[in-house]
């Protein structure tokens, strides 16, 4: 698979300068589509969007890893919808260039799932007004993503993520020592009687479902994921009313 140059000019340079969005966000994309491998550790954020792109590509060119397009293709649509939204890239020329190298942003225009879409939209009202809630929003926006172009198993990990983020959000914000992550501080809440027994016990079966498959390819279909998608959508949304 290969990106032409206009495509790698149109994804890099909003980075040029220190502008676009930051080192974080980077990783946080390239880490959801597992190619953090290929993100060079090194460098102003435009030689590392430009070097992970690059790197991507070029093991797309490799037979033995047949899991590298799909990589390359959730990096490239992550960092579009990213840059369009915030207005970044004449969206426009982007659409355009992507549609010359047999790429889209998004890969079904139909709603899968309206009960969830509509509670998604709720959720996303609730992470709007909570910047401390923005890692978890982005991991949320990710899922939200790879569900409607069909990748289940990236939604699955992503969805698990913005979970993961908000409960540690949340419970930082009651004073839980930073250190304590994931299902600690959740049971840190539940301890500390901001949780009632039950509804730690549906956080953790929930959790512990979220993760049973991980992401691994050929685990997870579309039934799983929108489960996984109902659950973690209503759970967080339960939460940041409760807890915030």
């Amino acid at each position: 698979m290969a990106l032409s140059t206009r495509t790698l000019a149109l994804l890099s340079k909003p980075f040029e300068g220190g502008n676009g969005p930051s080192h974080g966000t980077i990783e946080l994309i390239f880490a959801g589509a597992e190619a953090e491998a290929c993100l060079p550790a090194e460098g102003n954020k435009l030689q590392r969007v430009l070097g992970g792109l690059k790197a991507l590509q070029a093991e797309t060119g490799d037979p033995f890893n047949r899991a590298a397009e799909k990589h390359l293709r959730q990096v490239v649509s992550e960092l579009a919808v990213l840059l369009m939204q915030e207005a970044h890239v004449d969206a426009e020329k982007l659409d355009a260039a992507l549609a010359k190298d047999g790429l889209a942003v998004y890969e079904s225009e139909e709603p899968k799932d309206e009960p969830a879409d509509r509670l998604a939209t709720f959720l996303g009202s609730l992470f709007a007004d909570r910047p401390t809630l923005k890692v978890a929003r982005r991991h949320y926006e990710q899922a939200t993503r790879a569900f409607e172009r069909d990748d289940w198993e990236a939604a699955n990990s992503q969805f698990r993520s913005a979970c993961d983020a908000t409960f540690d959000v949340l419970a930082y914000a009651k004073g839980c020592p930073t250190g304590k992550k994931g299902g600690v501080a959740r049971k840190w809440l539940e301890e500390q009687g901001f949780l009632e027994a039950d509804e730690g016990d549906l956080s953790k079966a929930f959790m512990a479902f979220a993760g049973r498959a991980g992401s691994h390819a050929g685990i997870s279909d579309q039934v799983d994921a929108q489960l996984r998608r109902h659950m973690s959508t209503a759970l967080m949304s339960f939460v940041i009313a409760k807890l915030d």
